[in-house]
């Protein structure tokens, strides 16, 4: 089973290397972005853990928007 977009984002970052050989632009279409924004989703879940939520959504505005808006996606979609 092929790893998924976090696990290649945390290894790219673990290694300091891309997920396919060559340079930035040899790399699928679309895969580091998308890596990226599982990075981004899986910090801002891991910075608000064990935080007082109103207290970190203050000083965390943006990152507090990303997790309300995959909240609605979570109840919309099951």
């Amino acid at each position: 089973m092929p790893p998924t977009l976090l696990a290649m984002a945390w290894q790219s970052e673990m290694w300091k290397a891309l997920p396919e050989a060559g340079g930035l632009r040899d790399q699928p279409a679309n895969l580091l972005n998308q890596m990226s924004a599982c990075l981004n989703v899986y910090n801002a879940f891991k910075s608000m853990k064990g935080k007082q939520i109103a207290q970190w959504a203050d000083t965390n505005p943006e990152q507090f928007k990303m997790v309300i808006a995959i909240e609605k996606m979570e109840k919309e979609n099951g």
